[in-house]
C-alpha cells in the first residue's frame, strides 16, 4: 500500500501533495488577508476620523491634499459600497496580485463657489434631492433647489498595474456603491476614464479618471466656515480702501 504526504490550508481547506505549491498557496492567501485588512478600518475609529476631516478648517485646495494623505478612508468606503468589484483586491493576475488604487494626484482640480449647487441629482448629507424642480413647484412642494457649496471639474491619476486594466476601481474614489457618496461626500457627475498609460513622472503605469464634480457646505462645515472668514477679511479689507 502506498502512502502519501500531504499538506492541507486550514484557510481554505485545499489540498496538496507537493510542498512548494502548499506554500505558494500559503503566501497568496497572506497576501490578500493584507491587501483586505487595509480596507477593513474599525467602525468607531473611522466615525471619528472623518468627523474630524468634516470640521477641518481649510481651502477647498487643501481639501484636495486631505483626500490624497487620508486615501484609505475614502477607498473603504468605496470597497463597502461595491463588495461585489472589489473583490478581487489581493487577487493574482500573471504572478501580479491586485492592489488598492493609490492616488497620484489630481491633474485637474477647477472648484468654484457657489451660492446655489444643483440638487437635482444629489445632496448633502442632510437635504433632499430635487430632480423635477419645475413639477415640484407647481404641485406647491417647498423644495430646496440647490444648496451652497463647490462645484466644477475634476481628473484624477491612480497607480494600476497593466496586468490588472479593464477592471477600473480607481474610478471609485468618491462613490460608495453605483456612484453614491457615503462619508466621503463628494458628488461625482457627467466623467468617466480608465485608459491605461505609463507615466514618466510617477514611473508606473496609471489609469485617468475625471468628472463633473459638487461638495456642498453642509457636508464640510469647517471648509464653509473657512470660507466664509475669508469672504468677510475680503469685505473689511475693500472697505478700508474706499
Amino acid at each position: 500500500m502506498s502512502q502519501v504526504i500531504c499538506w492541507k490550508s486550514d484557510t481554505d481547506g485545499k489540498i496538496f501533495e507537493d510542498k512548494k505549491k502548499y506554500q505558494n498557496h500559503l503566501r497568496k492567501l497572506a497576501r490578500v488577508r493584507r491587501e483586505r485588512r487595509r480596507l477593513e478600518v474599525e467602525e468607531g475609529l473611522k466615525d471619528k476620523i472623518w468627523s474630524e476631516l468634516y470640521e477641518r478648517e481649510q481651502t477647498i485646495e487643501d481639501w484636495a491634499c486631505m483626500v490624497i494623505n487620508h486615501q484609505d478612508l475614502f477607498w473603504a468606503e468605496a470597497a463597502a459600497g461595491d463588495r461585489h468589484d472589489w473583490a478581487i483586491v489581493g487577487k493574482t493576475r500573471k504572478g501580479v496580485t491586485c492592489p488598492i488604487p493609490r492616488l497620484l494626484e489630481f491633474t485637474a482640480f477647477d472648484m468654484r463657489w457657489s451660492d446655489s449647487v444643483s440638487n437635482t441629482h444629489s445632496c448633502p448629507h442632510n437635504g433632499v434631492t430635487n430632480f423635477n424642480q419645475r413639477y415640484n413647484r407647481q404641485q406647491g412642494k417647498n423644495l430646496p433647489e440647490g444648496y451652497p457649496g463647490w462645484q466644477g471639474r475634476v481628473n484624477w491619476i491612480v497607480a494600476w498595474p497593466k496586468e490588472w486594466d479593464g477592471h477600473y476601481l480607481g474610478s471609485d474614489l468618491f462613490a460608495k456603491g453605483t456612484f453614491c457618496t457615503g462619508r466621503q461626500r463628494a458628488h461625482t457627475g457627467t466623467g468617466g476614464g480608465g485608459g491605461m498609460r505609463y507615466s514618466e513622472k510617477h514611473k508606473c503605469h496609471v489609469q485617468s479618471f475625471g468628472y463633473d464634480f459638487r461638495i456642498y457646505a453642509a457636508d464640510w462645515p469647517g471648509m464653509h466656515r473657512y470660507y466664509d472668514k475669508q469672504r468677510m477679511w475680503e469685505a473689511l479689507k475693500a472697505k478700508e480702501k474706499v
